[in-house]
């Protein structure tokens, strides 16, 4: 697989340098067209680690490219350690604040500080840790509020992105309370997988164990994926009990997908679009003993490296979304092509595990 990702890699590096811009502050911001701005701190964090991918690939310019994005992801980082969201947000209306900001780009934050020596990336990481600590919730220490106006339940994908925050800052600067707080979420991951329908989590429960969001391979695709890297972490017996539900999780995930996205298996209706949510296929990566799940994750990559050579970035375009006039795209193709970038610099430069290592 070295071959693919270095083909996609070289690929996909012009569409994100030709969007780079110094700003006044010298930091290098990227350019998000279907916004018609600078793109979010958490796409341009996963830029920036896709930068160091390419330099450890190809050599290059991409040290300099990644530092300069860690630094305006910092100047940009609100100043209670929270990312802002632009995605439908009303037309002049501020960013939004929501958990999926910071964990989406955490690994990418730690990777950019573990291969590129970025003091920025280290300290954005852990300011966002630092916010997350007051977001835990009050029904529930083992939960994290999704956002400062979600309060009133739990969506549980987004307990793991702080669960994945906390393990990685704790990584870089030894804080006792991001473990704990890690090892507090996994447990109650593991408490609520199967609570409904076997081998499930529900995309959000209500304080009182009832579902308020069904299921999601999606959402249950995130749980899986950005755990991985906290394994190591975690109590011998936490480890095996998470590993255990990690597995079967991923095994209902693999069966759903043949039947295609329905109300039973993606609740959501903005995740409907599989072929454009890269972290199910993280999720099989980091599962890759699982025949199936490698095959998947494998062929995947293969199929978009020559989508690419074919489509260009339109592959990336998200599908299915409701337009609001009124408001700023739910998504947009920079944002998707800026997750994948990410999520494949993950695969390549996480130690714990990698796409296609077994099969090398």
């Amino acid at each position: 697989m070295d071959s693919i990702v270095s083909s996609l890699v070289r690929t996909l590096k012009p569409y994100f340098a030709e969007r780079l811009e110094r700003q006044a502050d010298g930091s290098l911001g990227i350019r998000d067209d279907e916004l018609g701005a600078l793109a979010s701190c958490c796409t341009t964090g996963q830029v920036a680690a896709f930068f160091v991918l390419d330099y450890r690939l190809h050599g290059g310019d991409g040290l300099e490219a990644a530092s300069g994005l860690a630094a305006n992801v910092l100047r940009r980082q609100r100043p209670d350690g929270a990312f802002g969201q632009p995605y439908y947000v009303k037309r002049g209306d501020p960013e939004t604040v929501d958990i999926a900001e910071i964990g989406a780009v955490a690994n990418s934050l730690y990777l950019l500080h573990r291969h590129a020596g970025s003091e920025d990336a280290k300290e954005s990481l852990i300011r966002s840790a630092e916010y997350l600590l007051t977001e835990v919730a009050a029904e529930n220490p083992g939960a994290v509020y999704k956002n400062p106006n979600a309060r009133h339940h739990d969506v549980l994908n987004g307990d793991m992105y702080a669960a994945h925050t906390f393990a990685r800052a704790y990584e870089l600067n030894g804080d006792s309370r991001f473990l704990e707080q890690t090892v507090r979420v996994f447990r109650h991951l593991i408490e609520r997988f199967g609570k409904h329908e076997p081998d499930w989590w529900p995309y959000i429960e209500n304080w009182d164990g009832s579902v308020a969001m069904g299921n999601s391979v999606a959402y249950q695709g995130i749980i899986v994926a950005f755990a991985h890297t906290a394994l190591p972490l975690l109590p011998q017996e936490l480890r095996s009990r998470w590993q255990e539900t990690a597995e079967a999780a991923v095994r209902r995930m693999l069966a759903s997908m043949k039947e295609g996205p329905h109300d039973g298996n993606e609740a959501p209706w903005w995740c409907r679009d599989w072929s454009n949510v890269w972290e199910i296929d993280l999720a099989f990566a980091r599962y890759a003993h699982i025949a199936e799940a490698r095959e998947y994750a494998e062929g995947r990559l293969k199929a978009l490296n020559e989508r690419l050579s074919a489509e260009g970035w339109s592959v990336f375009t998200p599908k299915g979304l409701q337009h609001d006039p009124e408001r700023a795209p739910v998504s947009t193709t920079f944002r998707k092509a800026a997750t994948f970038a990410g999520i494949l610099s993950s695969m390549s430069l996480d130690e714990s595990t990698g796409i296609g290592r077994e099969g090398r």
